[in-house]
């Protein structure tokens, strides 16, 4: 039998609001900081369609909301954790604080579900998710918002672990993800559930051609994956229809 794990929207809120003073450490440390180079290529891809409009979708803390901001884009980030987009609040405050030309409207968030998304039809010419599409409760309902808060022809942009295919780097996966990361997020994030939420969300979600196929059933097409770091991690992009 395979593991069930339970995403109700209060309780996936909930882990995330209990760690939100710790995420941004641990997510830098725990990824050796190659997670910046991961945003860095998502943005990049992203960019190539010049798009004026982005909403954030899963922001967090806001790492990958500021570096779409820092590109001169109107973004927006949305997420269902309160206390994480307070930590990504702060991180705009100190950097429009340095920045002494302010030539782009500042960035605003929206406590809300991918579910149920508080915007009109066509509004954005891409979403973007990073690491936290494995999380929704319901996938297929926010592909369908999504693809409908999306412009005709709109970018969707979403990074996702996944399990490596190399024996090797499956191997060292496996030892790091599922033993080690476990251990020192228990420790500096006193959160006993959700470092080891973490290993069976990956786990449980579809991954390379399994959700290639999934964007495609729920409308989007010229979908592309890219394996990053060996398929530690996955970028997916795709188009409107």
């Amino acid at each position: 039998m395979g593991i069930i794990i339970n995403k109700e929207r209060e309780k996936i809120s909930t882990m995330f609001n209990n760690i939100a003073g710790s995420y941004d450490l641990l997510n830098h440390l725990l990824s050796f900081g190659i997670d910046k180079r991961w945003r860095k290529k998502l943005v990049g891809r992203v960019l190539l369609k010049n798009p004026k409009t982005v909403l954030d979708i899963a922001c967090g803390t806001g790492d990958l909301t500021l570096a779409l901001f820092k590109k001169g884009i109107d973004v927006t980030g949305l997420d269902i954790a309160e206390k994480m987009m307070d930590v990504a609040k702060d991180k705009f405050a100190r950097h429009i604080s340095k920045t002494k030309e302010k030539t782009q409207p500042e960035p605003s968030f929206v406590c809300a579900s991918a579910e149920s998304i508080p915007f009109k039809d066509s509004t954005f010419d891409a979403v973007t998710i990073g690491f936290g599409i494995r999380n929704f409760e319901n996938r297929g309902e926010s592909l369908l918002e999504i693809s409908r808060v999306l412009k005709r022809g709109g970018t969707l942009a979403i990074l996702e672990f996944a399990t490596p295919k190399n024996h090797l780097w499956k191997w060292l996966f496996n030892l790091y993800f599922m033993k080690i990361l476990p251990f020192i997020g228990k420790i500096i994030s006193k959160d006993s559930h959700a470092y080891n939420y973490l290993p069976q969300s990956v786990s449980t979600f579809p991954q390379y051609e399994e959700f290639a196929s999934e964007l495609e059933h729920f409308g989007f097409k010229d979908i592309d994956y890219i394996p990053l770091t060996g398929g530690v991690a996955i970028l997916y992009i795709a188009q409107k229809s």
